[in-house]
């Protein structure tokens, strides 16, 4: 246990010296930019309920949650309207860094936390890809879900309690005050390559293959490609809220359809930009005007941690209750504050294709096959012909001239009108297509025919392309954009879809929302002090994190005894340089002031109080003033947990096992 906490430490050294300059492109900016404003404030969490709207789960969940948890997952399978686990990707995490680390100990291997995401999309008529995330832990019955909130333009965090075989499953929104100490992006969070944790890494896999081949309908062996799909999902998610923010502070009503214009060519071009130079000038001045010290991007991603790693030598520990493989170092804890990923600032020249990638990013595939749909029904639009000589060898041909064209039977290698990016694309049977969707040039125009014609001048291409993206300019130009955030619903309106997309709307109503809340619950005695701290996240019914200040004085009392070792500890880290601290202090370091980007670092002078306080009731029980490096020499999960283990699972019957099927 001894290497144990020295290891932590000294990977806390390291991790510092290479996770804190993970702002990359950031770094010259935040020296440069006077105050950046955080896109989303760490420290401002926000409503517990929707301030509007409801979460996309509300709708999964409308007709209810069928148990075990992979019927679940095949119902949103099915509402999703996919098929074989084509949009959802699961993984495993036994020794994981979330609340309810603890729970499966000491049988970490045979209870792993499930992790399902949402990372493509479906026919069915819920937008769920990067916007609906689930993680269940069967030992306390209990569902976290991350989902998108459309008309809040959030992500909202629930919980499904009780659920289990016999019990009844109750959707509740969490408290949102303990969701973003760790999720301090408002929106999912994950690790980084190479995903240790997750079955990914072949020793866990091997440790959970020793129990069962498969957990939840989830087999063991799956390699990287899940947690990468998972990592890169969270990544998307992560800059949903920050687009939004932009679209609504920073884009007025002059910006707006510029803005759309631009998203919806550089989708229907194949990832190429046309001319953004008008709404470059319009978006930067208000950018500028908005945020002038730049826009803080919130960073979704946590350094990889490989638990084995540290649980060496720890398989027989605290009197066997794997305290010691759940053990999580400071540098790896997600309540860490994170640094900005990095800040966009108005004077980047890249800043409107920034925003307009963003924007194109929230444009589902099936709205794209439909605008195709669409564009491809217009008439009476206008058609131009280009021709270019070309060279011919070999079966393939190379063409310069007003465009680039080089291919050869059935596929383009590069076409390019003008000075445009080149694109290729298939073209066969006299059509062009990228995608599924028919090819276009960067303006967005349709390239319908090409030809190649040989005679005894030499070899010439013709390119036949229809002009037929003014239309939908000039709708989108026409359109009464509302100040509110860009739905579906809106954009589709915007487009002319609508009529096209009626049976795709969610037929069910929601179930009331209920709240997971309870912090404005008095405190007795002897805890009234540690309310204002303490109580926002350990004042609750629940047991994640440890609900100490919850109940009558005598029950304060005894949890406070119970706990008061580890808070100690954890109040004695403010007192420990960050990269030599073995856990994350508590109250946990803030990252943020006055909604800017700032690294806490000395707490409240309150916190000296209650770490006082603490250290009379341990020299009252032990006789000895208290010596923190001495308490965990042996190990921060050596000391007595704050709850009696009899208090931990939510339901006082034992779970049921769940199969690893829908039958099991």
């Amino acid at each position: 246990m001894h290497r144990i906490v020295l290891l932590g430490m000294i990977m806390g050294i390291w991790i510092s010296l290479i996770y804190i300059p993970s702002a990359g492109a950031s770094d010259n900016c935040v020296a440069e930019c006077p105050n950046p404003s955080w896109a989303v404030d760490p420290a401002a969490s926000g409503p517990a309920l929707p301030p509007s709207g409801r979460s996309l789960f509300d709708f999964v969940a409308a007709d209810g949650i069928p148990f075990p948890f992979a019927a679940l997952v095949q119902k949103i399978e099915r509402q999703l309207g996919c098929s074989g686990g084509a949009c959802i990707t699961p993984v495993l995490i036994p020794l994981g860094r979330s609340l309810q680390r603890t729970a499966a100990a000491p049988d970490f291997f045979a209870y792993p936390r499930a992790i399902v995401a949402v990372t493509g999309e479906g026919k069915g008529p819920l937008l769920a890809k990067d916007r609906l995330y689930l993680a269940y832990q069967e030992k306390t019955n209990v569902i976290e879900v991350i989902s998108y909130n459309e008309a809040a333009a959030r992500f909202e965090f629930q919980a499904v309690r009780d659920y289990r075989k016999g019990g009844t499953p109750r959707l509740v929104y969490a408290n949102r005050n303990i969701c973003m100490a760790c999720h301090q992006n408002h929106a999912p969070i994950f690790s980084r390559q190479l995903w240790d944790e997750t079955n990914a890494n072949r020793r866990v896999a091997e440790k959970l293959s020793q129990v069962r081949d498969s957990f939840y309908g989830i087999p063991v062996h799956r390699g990287v490609d899940p947690p990468n799909l998972v990592d890169d999902a969270t990544d998307r998610a992560n800059l949903i809220g920050v687009i939004q923010r932009v679209w609504l502070e920073a884009c007025d009503l002059t910006c707006r359809p510029l803005a759309i214009t631009a998203a919806i060519q550089y989708r229907l071009a194949g990832g190429r930009f046309s001319d953004v130079s008008t709404l470059e000038q319009a978006f930067s001045r208000q950018f500028a005007a908005r945020w002038p010290g730049g826009l803080a991007i919130p960073n979704p991603d946590l350094p990889d941690r490989d638990p084995l790693a540290f649980a060496e030598g720890a398989e027989e520990d605290v009197e066997g209750k794997g305290g010691a493989k759940s053990h999580v170092a400071a540098a790896f804890d997600p309540l860490a504050p994170r640094p900005p990923l990095e800040v966009w600032a108005a004077g980047d020249p890249l800043l409107a294709r920034r925003f307009v990638t963003g924007l194109a990013a929230l444009i589902p595939e099936k709205d794209m096959h439909d605008l195709d749909a669409w564009l491809a029904g217009r008439a009476g639009v206008r058609r131009r012909v280009y021709a270019a000589p070309c060279v011919l060898s070999g079966g393939r041909y190379d063409c310069r001239g007003g465009f680039t064209l080089q291919g050869r039977k059935n596929f383009i290698d590069a076409f390019a009108l003008g000075d445009e990016p080149p694109l290729h694309f298939l073209f066969k049977d006299g059509r062009a297509t990228r995608n599924g969707l028919r090819a276009r040039t960067a303006s967005g125009n349709l390239i319908e025919n090409i030809e190649v014609k040989q005679d005894r001048d030499g070899a010439k291409a013709f390119v036949t392309v229809t002009e037929d993206f003014a239309p939908l300019r000039q709708r989108i130009s026409q359109f009464a954009w509302s100040d509110a955030p860009l739905t579906r619903s809106l954009l589709r309106s915007a487009l002319d879809l609508e009529a096209m997309g009626k049976e795709r709307e969610p037929l069910l109503l929601p179930i009331p929302v209920q709240a997971d809340i309870e912090t404005g619950l008095p405190v007795p005695e002897p805890g009234t002090a540690f309310k204002k701290a303490c109580g926002s996240c350990h004042l609750t019914s629940e047991r994640f994190p440890p609900n100490f200040l919850a109940g009558d004085r005598n029950q304060v009392s005894r949890s406070l005894v119970q706990c008061a070792p580890r808070i100690f500890v954890r109040l004695s880290m403010w007192e420990i340089p960050p990269a030599l601290r073995d856990k994350v202090p508590m109250p946990p370091p803030l990252a943020s002031r006055k909604a800017s980007p700032w690294m806490q670092t000395s707490p409240h002078p309150s916190i000296a109080l209650l770490r006082t306080k603490v250290a009379e009731w341990l020299r009252a029980e032990t006789g000895r003033t208290p010596d923190v490096m001495e308490m965990i020499a042996t190990g921060y999960e050596s000391l007595r947990p704050c709850l009696p283990s009899a208090t931990v699972t939510e339901h006082p019957e034992a779970p049921q096992r769940e199969g690893t099927g829908i039958d099991g």
